[in-house]
């Protein structure tokens, strides 16, 4: 059986023998997978009486995106799916209506992007909760990171074009895979920008991402304006260890750091000139209100250690994540630690 929700989802429903709810199915927006699968099936051949005429389910299993083998392979440990049993299952005391807070019914998602000039030629582009950061070069823009979304992304480039007018984005640096932080790919890669990322992603990347699957329930750049091969072109720069973006002007060094139990394939981009190191989830500055964090995180040892392997001389640290701090106030939190 199926029914649409929210007048434009249909959800589709699966029943046992037992006149009994086994798999709920249906197709969710996803910015970077397009029209994904989202599922979520109860795996009991019975389900358990509860009390009151209730029975539920102990088993259950969840997917977000298709489990078929033919994605890319996996390289980071990460997974689209999970599940379990349950060894306790209680009814709800449910303790009447909700209110939902007034902030909460007047919230605004609009898009806005605040820029801060950490150098000659560099800019913070914030405003939300994941940051982007352009670099002038002589004769282009290279940004690193296109998190979120197409519209953030979309507002973004809006915000380079003014701040360096008549200079395409000719290179995207991608810190890493995760979905937070790679929801504008497909954006950048349409206006004709070479996506700099570790070459573990490659894979994924290709097959999963940069590809013709269906985006119905929001379509962008691609979807609506697809170009004659996607293959075509120049896509992609895959770094192992070092790359450098260099102009005889301005330089840009993007390196790998691990070990990582974060994520595999993660990649930090250094102005030398600048003493400026930009990187993602290695560390957070914390909210305006909030304390500073107490103790170094293994992320934020990896990172340390990292640059001090390499030799990098470094003034401030930028995250995707936060504002920018001094690389002395980072370097005195790790080293409280040892």
């Amino acid at each position: 059986m199926s029914i649409t929700v929210l007048g434009r989802y249909r959800v589709d429903a699966t029943i046992n023998s037992e006149n009994m709810l086994q798999r709920i199915h249906t197709w969710v927006p996803d910015p970077v997978l397009g029209d994904m699968n989202y599922e979520h099936e109860f795996t009991n051949a019975s389900y358990i009486d509860i009390g009151n005429g209730i029975r539920f389910p102990t088993g259950w299993h969840q997917h977000e995106g298709w489990d078929d083998n033919y994605q890319a392979q996996s390289v980071n440990a990460g997974h689209n799916a999970f599940g379990g049993t349950l060894a306790d299952i209680r009814a709800n005391d449910c303790a009447g209506d909700i209110t939902v807070p007034a902030s909460v019914r007047r919230a605004s998602f609009e898009v806005e992007v605040t820029t801060r000039e950490l150098s000659d030629g560099v800019w913070l582009l914030g405003g939300s909760s994941h940051n982007s950061v352009a670099v002038e070069f002589d004769n282009y823009v290279a940004v690193v990171e296109a998190p979120l979304n197409e519209r953030r992304n979309l507002a973004v480039i809006d915000e380079v074009a003014r701040l360096a007018p008549n200079k395409p984005i000719r290179f995207l640096v991608n810190t890493h895979q995760h979905h937070d932080h790679i929801g504008g790919l497909r954006t950048y890669m349409h206006i004709g920008a070479t996506i700099i990322t570790h070459w573990k992603n490659y894979d994924f990347y290709t097959k999963d991402v940069l590809n013709y699957a269906p985006r119905t329930l929001d379509p962008d750049m691609v979807a609506l304006w697809p170009p004659t091969e996607l293959a075509e072109g120049y896509q992609y720069e895959t770094v192992r260890e070092n790359y450098w973006l260099n102009d005889g002007e301005r330089a840009m060094h993007i390196s790998y750091v691990h070990p990582l139990t974060h994520v595999e394939g993660m990649l930090v981009a250094y102005l030398p000139a600048e003493g400026i190191l930009i990187e993602a989830d290695l560390f957070d500055s914390p909210a305006p209100g909030d304390p500073p964090a107490s103790r170094a995180t293994a992320a934020n040892r990896s990172l340390f250690n990292h640059v001090e392997r390499l030799g990098l001389e470094i003034e401030t640290l930028v995250p995707i994540h936060g504002s920018p701090v001094g690389w002395s106030e980072f370097a005195r939190l790790v080293r409280a630690g040892r």
